[in-house]
């Protein structure tokens, strides 16, 4: 009886976790599905529009989601049909580990949300959404106000991610390293081992440090776990 409940149990939480990450899907619409594996400014011209059966779409209408979030769009004309030279464009963002934190034990047990260790390929999804809210880039004039005064220095963070191995997660040793099939503590994309013979060293060159103004200063932060039970 016990095991018919836990398997009732495991069942039910699949089942509340996946109607969540959907919540975003309206059923009475159609999705056009296309991916995307890097970072990249993306354009849809009007041909292609067409060619799935949207030219007579007013661009207003057009909606575009990411990971169960609207993608902000331009579309090259307002509140008119696409014309043979007219587009839209986003900015188009490849997947990254931040859907991957739910599949964690705890979700402090992931190192970095940087790489996804499923995909690095993202699934966007195109619809038409005519009653609004959809989300849009204004085009702006670049312009100067003629006593405008440059900065003279601004503060710059600098991120590294790295992604030299797969650590498998933390380990016991049972004769042998012995792995969790969970998604466990600094499982992900890391830096190889790190020990007394095998160092790790960065250095950060051409800052273009500002020595004229305020006294400079420096906050490193650093995402590190260990991978076997030794002593630190």
């Amino acid at each position: 009886m016990k095991k018919i409940l836990l398997a009732l149990l495991i069942l039910t939480t699949v089942n509340v976790q996946a109607q969540l990450n959907n919540s975003w899907i309206d059923y009475n619409k159609t999705y056009y599905k296309f991916s995307l594996a890097k970072d990249e400014l993306c354009r849809i011209p009007q041909a292609l529009i067409a060619s799935v059966g949207l030219g007579a779409t007013n661009a207003d209408h057009f909606q575009l989601w990411r990971n169960g979030e609207q993608v902000r769009l331009f579309t090259s004309v307002s509140n008119a049909v696409l014309g043979a030279s007219d587009y839209i464009e986003f900015f188009g963002k490849k997947n990254d580990g931040k859907a991957d934190n739910q599949l964690y034990r705890m979700p402090d047990f992931q190192l970095s949300d940087a790489y996804s260790l499923e995909t690095d390929t993202a699934a966007f999804f195109l619809t038409v959404n005519p009653s609004g809210g959809n989300l849009r880039f204004q085009a702006a004039a670049n312009t100067a106000p003629s006593a405008a005064t440059p900065d003279a220095y601004f503060m710059r963070s600098v991120d590294i991610f790295y992604k030299n191995i797969i650590n498998r997660g933390y380990a016991n040793r049972v004769g042998e390293y012995v792995y969790s099939s969970s998604y466990d503590e600094g499982e992900g994309f890391s830096t190889g081992d790190i020990t007394p013979a095998v160092v790790l060293q960065n250095r950060f060159l051409k800052l273009n440090v500002y020595t004229a103004g305020p006294a400079n200063s420096l906050s490193v932060r650093v995402n590190a776990v260990g991978n076997a039970e030794n002593t630190r």
